[in-house]
């Protein structure tokens, strides 16, 4: 009988994560991973990195020290800085809440973890994959907004960037490498339809030494949207399940309120309970 592999997706969405983090925290209260590849892009691969390693203790409080902390400064627009501290957001938290990555070698053993990351040059999206090398470079690298992020992401000699550029719902990827089941935990609503946004005419203008990756920026919907149509018709032989809020979230990609991001965390929580409720029935 054909083995068919399982995937495990988590969209980006900066802030927006805290639903993902409720849905994950949920799947290792119930000891729910039936996955053999787990994919992540921006935002999504922290979220991946604490589900593998098991950890629930202090996922909520891992988005709200990002939501106290000073990392956002719309100011720096006009000094050259980066605009949200990204870098040093993900060092300061990797020095408060230490993830263990031998946790992550033990339970990806026979299976794959894999950052999504834009190529600045080429603009075509790579899939790096958690091994023995340094994992936090490809972490950040995944999250690397261009213009928003301004201290460079080199990954192997070559600048990245956010891999929600390139391929911001990587199931089509996904099925390349054998899952015939796909799990996306979205971090908007189904019926949502993704329109060029005022930041994507800003990033292109700022991007002009990167002529591709300008050019995804300009049509970044069409790239999200053609995502959508293989979710919405994926081939004969695969399922896709989304866990999606079921409107769109409060919580935004910047958002600093605590209360906000709570009750996105709990709508988090409680999707992923209906979801593995319905899988016993």
């Amino acid at each position: 009988m054909e083995n068919k592999k399982t995937a495990l997706i988590v969209e980006g969405g900066g802030q927006r994560g805290v639903f993902s983090f409720g849905i994950t925290d949920t799947f290792i209260k119930e000891n729910y991973d039936p996955f053999d590849i787990y994919i992540g892009v921006s935002n999504g691969v922290a979220v991946l990195c604490w589900y593998l390693i098991r950890e629930t203790d202090n996922n909520l409080e891992k988005m709200l020290y990002a939501a106290r902390g000073d990392y956002l400064d719309y100011k720096n627009i006009f000094t050259g800085g980066d605009i949200i501290k990204f870098h040093k957001m993900y060092k300061d938290g990797e020095k408060l809440f230490k993830p263990n990555m031998e946790k992550i070698k033990l339970n990806v053993q026979g299976k794959k973890y894999i950052a999504v990351v834009t190529d600045a040059v080429s603009a075509q999206a790579e899939y790096l994959e958690f091994g023995d090398e340094e994992w936090m470079p490809k972490m950040i690298a995944s999250g690397t907004l261009p213009v928003l992020v301004r201290t460079p992401s080199i990954i192997d000699g070559k600048r990245k960037f956010d891999g929600g550029v390139a391929d911001p719902l990587p199931v089509k990827k996904a099925y390349e490498l054998g899952a015939k089941r796909i799990v996306i935990i979205r971090t908007y609503e189904k019926a949502f339809k993704r329109k060029l946004k005022l930041e994507n005419y800003i990033g292109a203008f700022f991007s002009k030494e990167f002529p591709e990756l300008r050019k995804a920026l300009l049509s970044h919907d069409k790239t999200y949207n053609k995502a959508l149509d293989f979710i919405q018709n994926p081939p004969q032989d695969c399922e896709i399940i989304q866990l999606c809020p079921p409107s769109r979230l409060r919580s935004k990609r910047d958002t600093k309120n605590i209360d906000i991001l709570k009750a996105d965390y709990d709508l988090g929580r409680s999707i992923a309970e209906n979801y593995l409720i319905n899988l016993d029935n």
